[in-house]
Order: structure tokens, then sequence, then C-alpha cells
């Protein structure tokens, strides 16, 4: 499965670059692109766009035979190839695209992943770090999927100790009615 969605990826970005419409990686394909190497077995890929440019990137997926969508109140679900995208728009600020509420830098420019070799666009380390920390709020660590905490001590022992606390309390400070 996981093979099928990298090659899909590798198409969408594709198809994505020869319009000059950047989308990263979100989630566990964020992760696993950003250490350069598969961790795990994914169930969806998460992606993120241009707010601007949704008429644009959805033709895209529609062209690729996309279907489902169901609008969600942060973004829309499509299926395409039995594989469920979870897409969310950011937002050009002036200087770069950023995910609305994450730390500033959430989608950078440049290709910061790896995937089979590809060159990928993914979302920051922090604002992985940021999306396990809403996710805490939203369901208790000990009722977490498995891969789900696995992601998640992988990036926390990627960027440390001390960067995962100060970019909690950060999250905290931003989040105080959580």
């Amino acid at each position: 499965m996981n093979d099928d969605q990298i090659a899909l990826i590798h198409r969408l970005m594709q198809r994505c670059d020869a319009l000059s419409l950047p989308i990263w990686l979100e989630s566990g394909w964020a992760v696993d692109a950003r250490l350069g190497r598969v961790t795990r077995e994914h169930s969806d890929i998460d992606l993120a766009f241009p707010a601007e440019r949704i008429a644009e990137f959805t033709a895209l997926l529609r062209s690729e035979g996309a279907s489902n969508f169901e609008q969600m109140d942060y973004g829309f679900l499509a299926a395409l190839g039995g594989v469920l995208l979870d897409c969310e728009p950011c937002l050009w600020d002036g200087r770069a695209y950023e995910l609305a509420g994450m730390p500033p830098g959430s989608c950078p420019a440049e290709r910061q992943g790896s995937l089979a070799g590809r060159d990928i666009r993914c979302i920051s380390w922090d604002a992985i770090l940021w999306e396990y920390f809403g996710y805490l709020d939203e369901l208790p660590f000990a009722s977490w999927p498995q891969k789900d905490v696995d992601s998640y001590r992988l990036v926390c022992a990627t960027l440390g100790e001390p960067h995962t606390a100060n970019l909690y309390q950060r999250y905290r400070a931003q989040n105080p009615e959580l």
C-alpha cells in the first residue's frame, strides 16, 4: 500500500509542479519525508494547498479521478485510487504560505523532505509537532492508534526534549482555552 501511495504522491506533486501549484505533505507522510524513509504503513495522505487556488487544486484532483469530496471545517476529504486524501488550505501572508494557527514557517517553499528518491515539500517539523499537540487535546494519548504514537515519538526524538517542551509551551500559550 505504501508504494502505491508514494507513486500517487509523486504523481500529484509532478502535476502540481507543472501548474506552479505548491502542495505540502502533512502528518505521517510528512514525518517520513523529513526522515527520508518510510517508518510505517499509511492509511491516508494529508496535504496542504494554497487556499486561493482551491478550484485549481480540486480540478486537478478530479482530473486524476478523485471523487467523494466532503467539505470539512478545516478543508476537505476526497477519495483517489482507493486512498483517502485529507486536504487543508494554507494562507499566503505576504511572505510565505502558512497553516492557520501554526508556528511561522509551517509551509516552507523549499523541498525539505524526500520519498523514494524524489524531493518533496512537507510542512515544517514544528508544524508536524503542533498538529500532534492538537491531537492530544482531542483524544487522550492512551487512546491514540499505535501508528500515531510511534510517529509522535519519532518526531519528539528527532527534535529533542528541550525543543519539544518549548514548542509545547508556545502551543499552550496560544491555545489557553484547551
